[in-house]
């Protein structure tokens, strides 16, 4: 592999749909980094994890959403330290939203996570 995972900051911009989103985390194949390019299209990422921010909130919960939805993202992880809850949206177009608090164990996709290991912000 000739490229760092770590260079992997960003989606690449949906051009049919004029998007680009920069997640907090995404999970994604390990083939994905096989084509040498600084940042991936958006079929080629199976979740991501927004962390809402103390300031702007409305935008991970609002437009993130959508816009994750829009470019067929089929996971989408929020998680909001403000209150120590958060979201999972799956299913096509994100249509299922299940919340949970920090302590709960969740379903994401395949994979079960532990949120009790998650902190509120200080």
């Amino acid at each position: 592999m000739s490229i760092d995972p770590a260079e992997y900051a960003r989606l690449r911009e949906d051009a049919a749909r004029g998007m680009l989103r920069v997640p907090d985390l995404m999970v994604f194949a390990e083939a994905a980094l096989e084509g040498g390019e600084s940042a991936l299209l958006p079929h080629e990422v199976l979740l991501v994890v927004e962390i809402v921010p103390e300031s702007a909130p409305g935008n991970d919960y609002r437009a993130g959403v959508r816009d994750y939805a829009a470019m067929g993202i089929p996971l989408h992880l929020l998680v909001d330290p403000r209150k120590g809850t958060g979201v999972v949206h799956d299913e096509p177009g994100c249509t299922s939203r299940k919340e949970f608090a920090f302590g709960d164990t969740i379903t994401v996709g395949p994979w079960t996570l532990d949120t009790g290991v998650l902190r509120t912000y200080a």
